[in-house]
């Protein structure tokens, strides 16, 4: 029996999420003693003293590790410690940025640090719960249904349920930094914002829509030389985008429009396999986005600040162009942990926490981030094409568009950060600070490493 499990211990990812482990720690290190928020004392007790709390996500993502070797060994081996890099990237970073802001800005990003690690903590346990609580068991009890058969029959619910979220933000929203942007629930200890929810609950009604009229929205019918899908199949899925657009953007979410809509053309793309349905998408959002232009000022404003933000540099453009010069004077190699003053950007550990990577890492630490996000997109997309679409099809249209989710987003922040897209106020998976995002975020993980358990014992 002992020799069994001892077969089935998940020594790649073990391995792994030590070595993030240790990374971390010499980071963290070499971040609370270049910031001197602490004195550095070269003994056990004195390392364990600056360590602790902090490092209790990164123990957690092994004890997961060590579970699953019990429960699902079959799991995919990459993804946990992938998002253990990121997400201690993410502790470093805002241990890193407390101090600066509080210099800068007093008592409006106070306990920062305290606040990312307590969140990632609990995105680690509903991670946690996602992967060793019977959901199946539990579901099948209630329901007669296995969990993916939950989300899978009962999309409409879903599909309800998201534009229920969206619409209360009309009533209840609140508008916490002063943007005049009201998609926030205050519930008093704590802010949710729940278009990061409708983020997955679209991804489940799209992959089950798709998925039982995979085969009709395929085939499409002849016009001329052109195939065009089928309309009465595809108006639905089509009025519930335009629904979830135009209440987005009345909200002027607009990063969170251009997310979905990613996300919905490569699940278009995925169930039909045809290139001029995505195309046919692109030329649309093309025109609308021609037309926000011209209609909506917040839309113009920003692309305008985009294309020229030293107009600005005073006002608007303020953000974008010190944004610039953090990434310049990072160089190659960066100004190195502490030595730099990323503070200055705003909203540096939110929208702008890939500008401070640039800063103090350099190009070499930008583009590490970089590989970590590809490898983590690549892994997702693998366990998509790991499953049989014949008959699991609705799993390997969640599994796409649930990494989706995390490429179309890391491309949004990354590029506007870069300044090779307009900005829009969407965080990056992981390392960004906030606190819906990331437990929404790990929620994916959790999701696409079910995925995987149940394709390997498949």
């Amino acid at each position: 029996m002992w020799f069994q499990r001892l077969r089935q211990f998940r020594g790649v990812e073990f391995q792994l999420l030590v070595t993030v482990l240790l990374f971390f720690a010499a980071g963290y290190l070499l971040v609370v003693t270049a910031t001197q928020q602490r004195n550095f004392v070269a003994t056990v007790p004195g390392v364990l003293s600056i360590l602790w709390p902090s490092t209790l996500p990164l123990l957690l993502f092994i004890g997961i590790s060590v579970g699953l070797s019990v429960r699902s060994p079959d799991a995919d081996q990459v993804l946990l410690p992938l998002v253990a890099l990121l997400a201690g990237l993410s502790l470093m970073l805002t241990a890193r940025l407390d101090p600066s802001l509080n210099a800068l800005y007093g008592d409006t990003y106070a306990g920062v640090a305290a606040k990312q690690s307590l969140w990632v903590t609990i995105g680690v346990a509903v991670l946690a719960l996602m992967l060793f609580v019977p959901w199946d068991r539990i579901c099948i009890r209630a329901l007669r249904l296995s969990l993916v058969d939950v989300l899978d029959h009962y999309r409409y619910i879903w599909l309800v349920i998201g534009m229920l979220l969206i619409f209360a933000t009309f009533v209840f929203g609140v508008d916490p930094n002063g943007s005049g942007v009201k998609v926030w629930f205050n519930f008093g200890a704590f802010l949710f914002q729940p278009s990061e929810l409708l983020k997955i609950i679209l991804v489940i009604f799209m992959a089950s829509y798709l998925n039982e009229h995979r085969e009709v929205v395929a085939a499409g019918y002849r016009f001329g030389p052109l195939t065009l899908p089928p309309l009465p199949y595809l108006v639905p899925i089509l009025g519930m985008w335009g629904i979830a657009m135009a209440t987005i953007v009345f909200q002027r979410d607009l990063g969170a429009a251009l997310l979905l809509f990613g996300v919905f053309l490569a699940m278009l793309y995925t169930a039909t396999g045809r290139a001029l349905y995505v195309l046919a998408g692109v030329l649309a959002f093309a025109v609308g986005a021609y037309v926000l232009y011209t209609r909506l000022p917040v839309v113009s404003l920003r692309v305008e600040i985009w294309l020229n933000p030293w107009a600005v540099a005073q006002g608007y453009g303020y953000q974008i162009v010190q944004g610039i010069y953090a990434l310049a004077s990072g160089g190659i190699f960066g100004a190195g942990l502490g030595m730099g003053v990323p503070a200055i950007v705003p909203a540096i550990h939110t929208d702008f926490i890939f500008t401070a990577v640039g800063e103090e890492m350099g190009l070499g630490g930008t583009l590490a981030v970089l590989i970590a996000y590809v490898l983590l997109i690549f892994r997702g997309y693998h366990i998509a094409l790991a499953i049989p679409g014949r008959f699991r099809g609705f799993e390997q249209l969640l599994a796409v568009g649930l990494t989706t989710i995390i490429a179309v987003q890391s491309i949004i922040i990354i590029g506007g950060n870069l300044r090779l897209i307009p900005l829009t106020g969407i965080t990056l998976p992981f390392i960004s600070y906030g606190g819906s995002s990331v437990l929404i975020n790990f929620l994916i993980i959790g999701l696409l490493m079910r995925i995987s358990a149940a394709t390997k014992r498949g």
